[in-house]
């Protein structure tokens, strides 16, 4: 069944495939408890850790999980122009999430013409966590970062998975289910290169990552954004590429000759001062990081012209301060004080009488830092 099944992948464009029986995966315990426990989790992840550590709860009878790798991000470098915003590269193309889906579900439909079963499908979209399923299946291995890095394509591969009730005794293609799914660095050796790039220092030596530090999360959370946290931002509208690009595990992906042009994953920052919900949806809906939409990118686009720079946007910044929106102009005025604090120090306190309390105490906060 195990040959069939990678044979019919192979012919799909899956290459990386392997299977586990584990569905439980109670060796995440500890480190989750760690992560709430330092106030390390984000908002993101389920808050019924049972749901996370137990795959019968997505499906009762699973027995057997498919688990694939599709590599991406071969040949890149990330693009720099003047006045423009940045996305992750797993924002390049198509979104990956519906991508892998549907491969997947070929997959599943494919495989049901000769095997009876029921399945479920895993793409980042459930509690359970897909880098812990592939690493039990025997994909990868957990790198410092945190990330699951293969040894032919590093840490630049999308992830999923099919929960099935298929009996494949012995799934395993080696001895992975003897290992722990917290981490398992042995691979990166001394190697410390991505904790000492993190620009905000989240990712720390005991192989936790401090999701509240890190700038792929800072890009997507609605929470407030603590101000020593913004400058490690940069330009960043979407996700964070920085400890993988740095990885010595992906160079040879990195430097893997290839004729896509990343250029796309620039982002004109007046543009999202603009843009509608419709336009932003109709030009960014198809990309990965869109499901976020486009006031948290906007956002993101009012921290990169501070860290930028970028005076010339300026008075499209001091426009969010009479406009509705709290969100707009907590960053708003942080970043009309990082590009003139003079200037702006005077318009912010004249404003003062007319905004919330919330405001007016986040104004009151910044004209005593600046």
């Amino acid at each position: 069944m195990k040959n069939k099944i990678k044979e019919v992948a192979k012919v799909l464009g899956i290459d990386r495939i392997a299977f586990t029986n584990t569905t439980k995966y109670d060796d995440l315990l500890e480190v989750l408890n760690y992560r709430i426990k330092n106030n390390y989790a984000s908002e993101f992840e389920e808050k019924d850790l049972a749901k996370r550590l137990d795959a019968s709860f997505l499906m009762p009878n699973c027995k057997t999980i498919i688990t694939v790798m599709l590599p991406y991000g071969a040949g890149y470098k990330i693009p720099r122009k003047n006045s423009m915003g940045n996305l992750s590269v797993s924002s390049f193309g198509r979104d990956y999430h519906k991508a892998l889906h549907e491969k997947l579900e070929e997959l599943a439909l494919t495989l049901k013409k000769d095997f009876d079963f029921n399945y479920k499908i895993c793409v980042d979209n459930t509690p359970l966590n897909d880098r812990a399923i592939c690493l039990k299946s025997g994909l990868g291995y957990i790198g410092k970062n945190c990330m699951l890095i293969d040894d032919e394509f590093g840490s630049f591969v999308f992830l999923g998975s099919i929960l099935t009730d298929l009996e494949i005794l012995d799934a395993f293609d080696s001895n992975a289910n003897n290992i722990k799914v917290d981490v398992n660095s042995s691979k990166c050796g001394n190697c410390n290169i991505c904790i000492n790039k993190c620009p905000n220092n989240a990712i720390m030596d005991n192989n936790i990552i401090n999701t509240k530090k890190c700038v792929s999360y800072l890009t997507q959370t609605k929470e407030y954004i603590p101000i020593e946290y913004r400058k490690a931002m940069g330009n960043q509208i979407y996700g964070c590429d920085i400890c993988q690009i740095n990885c010595p595990k992906n160079y040879k992906i990195l430097n893997k000759t290839s004729e896509e042009n990343y250029d796309s994953l620039l982002v004109n920052l007046e543009e999202l001062f603009k843009i509608s919900n419709k336009e932003f949806n109709l030009k960014y809906g198809s990309v990965a990081g869109s499901w976020r939409g486009k006031n948290i990118w906007k956002r993101n686009a009012i921290i990169a012209c501070a860290n930028m720079e970028l005076n010339n946007f300026y008075d499209l910044i001091k426009d969010e301060l009479y406009g509705d929106s709290e969100t707009f102009k907590t960053y708003a005025s942080w970043a009309l004080l990082k590009l003139n604090v003079q200037k702006s120090k005077d318009l912010i306190y004249n404003r003062i009488k007319y905004e919330s309390e919330n405001i007016q105490n986040e104004y009151n906060k910044l004209l005593e830092l600046y």
